[in-house]
């Protein structure tokens, strides 16, 4: 995507300056579905714009390529129920020299209704300009309500800190689940951590998509905008690996900059890539693994720098916890420990030649190196005398 991409969510903006896309309506507009913009048509420079839908059911939402162009777009919502005025359409750059077009399709989920939108991109003006988009006011970030998912770590209260959950919708179903959250950090502009489920379902399949974007809940200037690589030296470093979620839409959430740190590639190349291999096996063998990665930036004095010219915190180390769960109690001490066992990794911020298991710690380890509670809500699930043992444990299983 273009580094020029635009605010993903309006927050103050009037209705007359909007125009409207060419969009079939049905049922006298009860079941209906058109993307809002300014102007007639998408900015050529990429950007995002809000699809509008009205019904009284359950739908799903799909993008068609209606000319050769392909589909160069990703909506971060494919289906719902009821009306909806806010799900976010985030387009890519346009680097034809023709205007290309793509169809919004709105589908009851008994298939008995439809409705199509049409909108246009241009192309960005001759020379790098482009006659430029009103200003839009900056959005404030919020936190989500914080759930009882056992991947969470404890959250305290802390000012510039905040907790951002995503979700994956499998189009073949229609069904949405919880993707991966994040504690993220407004000043250092990494997050601490970011947590998230894994097995089979949730890795989908697919293949990695390169689309670099903004994470939509949080306004630009508050976030690392790195379409192309940090000035510095450093890598782009995934703490949820793009090869861990690899349906289409999902996969283009791991590309958001909330998800990035400044990593070297001595470390994200290597050892750190051989754990993210060996984790993704792991999760295959359980029901579900939940796992933590995250980054240790108190006592950094290196910062890197985003697209913007913002400056980018250089996390001192990384980290993963994995709490793996086998229900019929087949894998390590999980026969005797309500089906839970788990592992942990610590890595300064350097290069290693060494094996990711050189590293290994018990959670118990890495909460008092870090000062991180993980897996706060594994006691509610087993009582706190298994899950003191799960987190304290040197399992063999993992060796």
């Amino acid at each position: 995507m273009t580094r020029y991409f635009r605010y993903l969510i309006y927050s103050v903006i009037a209705l007359s300056a909007l125009s409207l896309s060419s969009c079939e309506e049905l049922d006298d507009g009860e079941f209906s579905v058109y993307v809002r913009m300014d102007g007639e048509k998408l900015s050529g420079k990429g950007g995002s714009a809000f699809v509008v839908v009205t019904s009284s059911v359950d739908w799903n939402l799909a993008l068609e390529p209606n000319d050769d162009s392909g589909v160069w777009g990703a909506l971060n919502q494919y289906s719902g129920s009821g009306s909806k005025s806010n799900i976010i359409f985030t387009y890519e750059e346009n680097t034809a020299e023709e205007e290309r077009s793509i169809v919004v399709v709105l589908t009851s989920r008994t298939g008995h209704k439809e409705a199509r939108c049409t909108v246009v991109q241009g192309i960005p003006q001759a020379g790098g300009g482009e006659t430029p988009n009103p200003p839009v006011p900056p959005v404030g970030i919020q936190s989500d309500p914080v759930p009882g998912w056992l991947e969470l770590p404890l959250m305290s209260e802390e000012e510039n800190l905040y907790f951002l959950t995503h979700y994956q919708t499998f189009p073949s179903t229609g069904t949405t689940l919880r993707s991966w959250s994040c504690r993220y950090d407004t000043d250092a502009l990494v997050s601490h951590w970011v947590a998230y489920p894994m097995n089979a379902t949730t890795i989908g399949s697919g293949s990695r998509t390169d689309k670099w974007g903004l994470d939509p809940k949080v306004p630009r200037e508050l976030q690392a905008v790195l379409y192309s690589g940090y000035k510095g030296g450093y890598d782009r470093g995934h703490q949820l690996p793009s090869a861990d979620l690899l349906n289409y839409e999902a996969n283009v959430t791991t590309f958001y900059g909330t998800n990035m740190t400044p990593q070297l590639g001595t470390l994200n190349q290597n050892v750190w890539a051989n754990l993210e291999s060996k984790v993704r096996d792991w999760a295959r063998a359980f029901d579900t693994l939940y796992v933590v990665t995250g980054c240790v930036i108190e006592g950094s004095t290196k910062v890197a720098y985003d697209n913007d010219g913002k400056a980018v915190t250089v996390p001192v180390g990384y980290y993963k916890a994995l709490l793996g769960y086998k229900k019929n109690g087949t894998v390590g001490i999980t026969p005797t420990t309500g089906g839970y066992t788990s592992i942990a990794f610590y890595f300064d911020h350097a290069g290693y030649s060494g094996s990711y298991m050189d590293k290994a710690m018990t959670v118990d380890a890495l909460e008092e190196k870090v000062g991180e509670d993980f897996f706060v809500n594994l006691p509610g699930k087993i009582g706190n005398d298994l899950a003191g043992r799960v987190e304290s444990t040197r399992d063999e299983y993992w060796y």
